[in-house]
């Protein structure tokens, strides 16, 4: 989606006029008290998250290709191990079976990152089950002793996750 140029129009009560963008904040009148409070949510917020960072309640997963994307394993084949009729034995991995309550996907070693609640990313794939479903699995590193498969998110599915309100707690 192309934002619009928004007007740099505001009147001395920090009303925004010609919200043409589809990334201003709507017009409204600004409440501080109101603000305080949702940025007091976002502290707190941020706190459970420390906590159980603290606990080791995080799973990472670190990119190497610089590309934007964002794997999510969900199953592999460890050993490369087959069965009686020369099929590969997949196991449930990744997002699966993970006890974590946040996903940290690793960008570059740089220190860009993304960390996003398990549940929420777990929901975005259920909303979205018609393009992330078994039958879509992307198979991923298929020459290694242990190849694996999920899914391949683009740089537009990693933001859609993390803004869409669709995805928030029910």
């Amino acid at each position: 989606m192309a934002g619009r140029q928004a007007s740099n129009n505001h009147n001395g009560d920090k009303t925004m006029r010609n919200n043409n963008s589809d990334y201003d904040i709507p017009e409204r009148r600004y409440n501080w008290e109101t603000d305080l409070k949702f940025g007091h949510k976002g502290e707190e917020l941020v706190e459970q998250f420390l906590d159980k960072i603290g606990q080791g309640s995080f799973e990472v997963k670190t990119d190497r290709y610089r590309n934007g994307r964002m794997v999510v394993e969900m199953e592999h084949n460890p050993r490369l191990r087959k069965d009686e009729n020369g099929n590969p034995i997949w196991k449930p991995s990744g997002l699966q079976v993970t006890k974590a309550e946040w996903w940290v996907y690793v960008y570059t070693l740089d220190g860009a990152f993304v960390i996003v609640n398990v549940k929420r990313l777990k929901r975005y794939l259920k909303a979205n089950k018609d393009r992330f479903n078994k039958k879509n699995y992307k198979k991923f590193a298929n020459k290694s002793s242990n190849p694996s498969a999920g899914f391949l998110l683009e740089p537009t599915d990693v933001m859609d996750m993390m803004i869409n309100p669709d995805y928030d707690t029910p």
